[in-house]
């Protein structure tokens, strides 16, 4: 019985060794999202009824010099219901906008992220896309289909 004491006398140093885990240690990147077949102006994307937004790439950079960072997978959601999984790099995605009705639509990407010396997190990001009539109905300003995204962290 005194080995089961001594046991469990030595066992108590290391829970405290173990709680000391930084799980918040987060990455510090840099995402890159590709479009074709629609423009983003003003962090809103304008897409003309009857053409196909395409997600063409998805990429990650990682703030901190000489370490790398990735993504598995990318899910897509569109006016908050599932569509599908892209698992396969560069994680694009097609959404044929013919019968999406005219006005307001949301799309939704949420992606694992991996970087080297952090803890695993999740990239969730939205954004408003409005489906046009016609081309003459985009707004002016600068008109991107390449853009950079750079995640905050929000912790629950």
């Amino acid at each position: 019985m005194k080995k089961l004491y001594y046991f469990l006398l030595l066992a108590i140093p290391m829970l405290f060794v173990a709680s000391c885990h930084d799980d918040n240690n987060l990455p510090d990147v840099d995402v890159s999202v590709k479009i074709d077949g629609a423009v983003n102006v003003g962090g809103v994307i304008y897409a003309v009824q009857g053409d196909t937004i395409k997600i063409e790439s998805i990429n990650v950079v990682n703030r901190e010099e000489g370490k790398s960072a990735i993504i598995t997978s990318a899910s897509y959601s569109w006016d908050y219901r599932f569509v599908g999984v892209s698992v396969t790099p560069p994680y694009g995605a097609d959404f044929d906008t013919e019968y999406a009705s005219v006005g307001p639509h949301l799309l939704q990407i949420e992606c694992p992220l991996f970087a080297v010396d952090k803890s695993a997190a999740v990239l969730f990001f939205a954004y408003k896309v409005i489906v046009v009539k016609s081309a003459d109905e985009i707004p002016d300003g600068e008109q991107q289909t390449e853009f950079v995204v750079s995640p905050g962290i929000k912790e629950s």
